[in-house]
């Protein structure tokens, strides 16, 4: 006799694939996941991809990204209908990207320095859903490099302090609230 007889046929009642259900349920204890039946079925329910999302975190551990049931049925179903994905979300946080940017710093009787400035990032999987995106990390690196500028640019005169300006933007964890963690700044000297 089989087993999930019960759970067969509530499943059915529901509208569920019950065997498919239960043969990702195996799949998912086989990878030691902790996930239940119930789980898998209510993110059937709510419109997730479950068979994807099991896919997702076996390819995720097997990469040593640490993510748990939740928080990737969280971003599946997020990402739902947009061209973001579980899958896009999980390859991202496998290596770091880099995206430059320029500025000037200049005031009124001082010499004007051109940095050039490289952020390399993470995608951070645990911020993921709800967390703001490049834009807002570029822009609040902008503005620590603003006040360190303002708090210093009396002392700058012939030397940039770079280390200096590295250290402060790393010390004001500038990607709280966003979906990236920083890996590493590079900044150098246009002139």
């Amino acid at each position: 006799m089989s087993l999930f007889l019960k759970e067969r046929f509530a499943m059915s009642i529901r509208g569920c694939p019950a065997s498919k259900l239960i043969r990702l349920f195996k799949k998912s204890e086989s990878h030691e996941m902790g996930v239940s039946l119930s789980q898998l079925e209510a993110h059937h329910l709510c419109g997730g991809d479950p068979f994807g999302v099991v896919d997702q975190l076996i390819d995720a551990k097997r990469d040593g990204i640490e993510l748990e049931w939740d928080r990737a049925c969280a971003i599946d179903l997020a990402t739902m209908n947009t061209d973001d994905s579980l899958s896009l979300a999980i390859e991202r946080a496998k290596s770091s990207i880099h995206d430059s940017f320029e500025m000037e710093l200049s005031s009124s009787g001082k010499r004007s320095w051109i940095l050039t400035i490289t952020v390399s990032h993470k995608v951070n999987l645990h911020r993921y859903v709800g967390g703001a995106d490049f834009p807002v990390l570029k822009e609040r690196t902008i503005q620590r490099i603003e006040e360190f500028y303002e708090s210093k640019k009396e002392t700058i005169a012939s030397i940039f302090p770079i280390q200096d300006l590295k250290s402060y933007i790393l010390e004001k964890s500038t990607d709280v609230g966003t979906k990236l963690t920083i890996t590493d700044i590079e900044i150098e000297l246009q002139n």
